[in-house]
């Protein structure tokens, strides 16, 4: 992975099930110091599992988004470890962590992050373009592109597409390099109805057909029932999880919690 070696930590010292493709063991998260400071993540131990889709609820300022940076290496923890796979993303420099984003991870935000200068199909292949060791796979693209809706729209700039268009781009983009786990902060936040529907469909079908696994942080109860578990948070804890939720179970729990 361009010359850059990943540590790896031990699946003991985790103490969480094999099968889990991430994880945080006693992640704490702390931002300020002495009486202004804010425990974000608080002694938190959790993993995810492989071709599992999950979401992390809980209300504002819970501490969920904290724990998906903490988690996907975006932030770094004040104690504690953050695995994926059996390297610790908690010991890695600035260089290990951009191999590990590079190699392992995809990302999809609600504000898209898509560069403007590059068509959308460049869009889509800059995290494979940017690796040495990697080469664009014409055929699952095409099948992105297909599923998605956007195989027509691939030559056109960010600037010509619809916010849902632009959406699509930035799944495809996390998809391509077929990376072990993608994290998703409110993928639906700017999209209507309809479009968050397909987009949450599409998503649901990376994990069952492609065998994907997708960890979401999210607001919406009818995003949370299209996952396989959601986890709540609250202030910096984790108080509860659940498997195949529906609406109105998460809709009760937000309430509860609130």
């Amino acid at each position: 992975m361009s010359g850059v070696d990943l540590p790896v930590g031990s699946n003991g010292e985790a103490g969480l099930d094999g099968d889990n493709v991430a994880r945080l063991v006693a992640a704490t998260k702390t931002f300020g110091e002495g009486d202004a400071a804010v425990t974000a993540l608080n002694n938190a131990t959790i993993g995810f599992r492989r071709r599992q889709f999950t979401a992390v609820m809980g209300p504002s300022g819970s501490g969920k988004s904290t724990l998906m940076y903490c988690q996907s290496g975006l932030d770094r923890l004040t104690s504690g470890h953050a695995y994926i796979g059996d390297v610790d993303v908690s010991t890695l420099n600035d260089q290990q962590l951009s191999v590990l984003r590079r190699s392992k991870l995809g990302f999809i935000f609600q504000s898209f992050h898509l560069v403007p200068a590059l068509s959308a199909r460049e869009n889509i292949t800059l995290p494979v373009d940017l690796n040495p060791d990697a080469e664009v796979d014409e055929d699952f693209l095409a099948e992105l592109a297909g599923v998605l809706g956007i195989e027509n729209r691939l030559q056109n700039l960010p600037s010509q597409l619809s916010g849902g268009q632009r959406q699509r781009v930035a799944v495809a983009r996390a998809m391509i390099p077929r990376p072990d786990v993608i994290f998703a902060d409110e993928p639906t936040g700017a999209l209507d109805s309809k479009t968050s529907g397909e987009l949450l469909a599409y998503l649901r079908q990376a994990v069952d057909d492609l065998g994907q696994t997708i960890v979401m942080v999210t607001h919406d109860a009818v995003a949370a029932s299209h996952c396989d578990r959601v986890v709540y948070v609250q202030d910096g804890h984790l108080v509860d999880e659940a498997m195949n939720p529906t609406v109105d179970d998460v809709l009760d729990k937000i309430r509860e919690l609130s």
